[in-house]
């Protein structure tokens, strides 16, 4: 393994931590998990101000985290804030349907994880219009990742097919702010529509 997929790993590793969002869904219900996540992005935001606003702790910050942020979070918001507040929204707008929510976060925390690692190891096929920066492997594999989620929560096949591309497109494109805050809102969106 490469160092930089050794990274890219460690990065994506990381990113499961949202499933933890969806475990308080689950665990505590629509209301409560979306305070807990709440909460959550809330001190996340308060610490990601502090590093950004303190060269020091930045600096031991990101030392810490062995090397998992990427070059231009380091100063600039990193993707944690991002990818909570992602889930709140998907918590907060699709809460009457546990499916859904679910499929938007497994789609955040499995497709976006498996495009950057499929991308990095075996991504050959660069899609041209985004400066070689995401490959055609990359986001099949995000695809399938997501689609394979979305049937095993028994979602029906248009749906999960919908929705599952929704989330590649996401993940494909520049899209404002962060990928990690659309994703799971957009791709459940899609979801709850089609089901």
């Amino acid at each position: 393994m490469t160092p930089e997929l050794v990274r890219e790993f460690k990065r994506k590793a990381f990113h499961l931590l949202s499933l933890v969002h969806l475990g308080a869904f689950w665990a505590l219900g629509q209301k409560n998990a979306a305070i807990a996540v709440l909460a959550f992005t809330a001190l996340s935001l308060l610490v990601e101000t502090f590093r950004l606003r303190n060269r020091g702790f930045n600096n031991w910050l990101i030392n810490r985290l062995g090397g998992i942020h990427r070059e231009k979070e380091k100063n600039k918001m990193s993707g944690i804030v991002w990818t909570s507040l992602g889930c709140f929204g998907t918590i907060v707008l699709f809460g009457e349907q546990p499916r859904v929510v679910s499929a938007g976060i497994l789609f955040l925390a499995l497709g976006d994880g498996v495009a950057a690692l499929a991308g990095r190891a075996w991504g050959v096929h660069k899609w041209p219009a985004l400066d070689g920066k995401k490959s055609l492997e990359g986001s099949a594999a995000c695809f399938l990742a997501c689609l394979i989620s979305a049937i095993s929560l028994g979602i029906n096949l248009p749906a999960a097919a919908l929705g599952a591309l929704s989330a590649t497109i996401v993940e494909i494109l520049p899209v404002p702010i962060d990928d990690n805050l659309w994703l799971p809102i957009i791709s459940a969106a899609v979801v709850s529509t089609v089901i």
